[in-house]
């Protein structure tokens, strides 16, 4: 199953920021949960959050691959970048996953993320 982000060059309002920070969390919780590769998302993806993530895969693998997406909260800071924070609870904890999307040519990319 592949996931689509917007398309670069269409307007992005308060309503698909969220859509958009959805989607491009859930395929990051899909990669920690181990039901997707790195390598898939690479597009998707800087090279620091790309590496963040492989480091990140033992230690949120270790506490249960299956999570739950409980909010998703998420803003413009301009036209082309979105700065979200999705709630996600896991079988042993609630957590916060901070990013920062930003719009390259024709695609959405993972710029910033931090996993509290």
């Amino acid at each position: 199953m592949t996931a689509v982000l917007a398309p670069a060059g269409a307007e992005v309002t308060e309503r698909t920021a969220c859509a958009l920070a959805r989607s491009a969390g859930e395929q990051i919780l899909d990669v920690l949960a181990g039901r997707r590769s790195v390598p898939q998302l690479r597009r998707h993806l800087s090279s620091p959050v790309a590496a963040l993530l492989l480091a990140l895969l033992p230690r949120w693998y270790a506490e249960g691959p299956d999570y739950r997406l409980r909010s998703v909260h998420a803003s413009l800071t301009d036209d082309h970048t979105v700065e979200a924070c999705l709630i996600v609870g896991t079988t042993s904890r609630v957590r916060a996953l901070v990013m920062r999307l930003e719009q390259e040519e024709a695609r959405w990319v993972c710029t910033v993320l931090s996993l509290l």
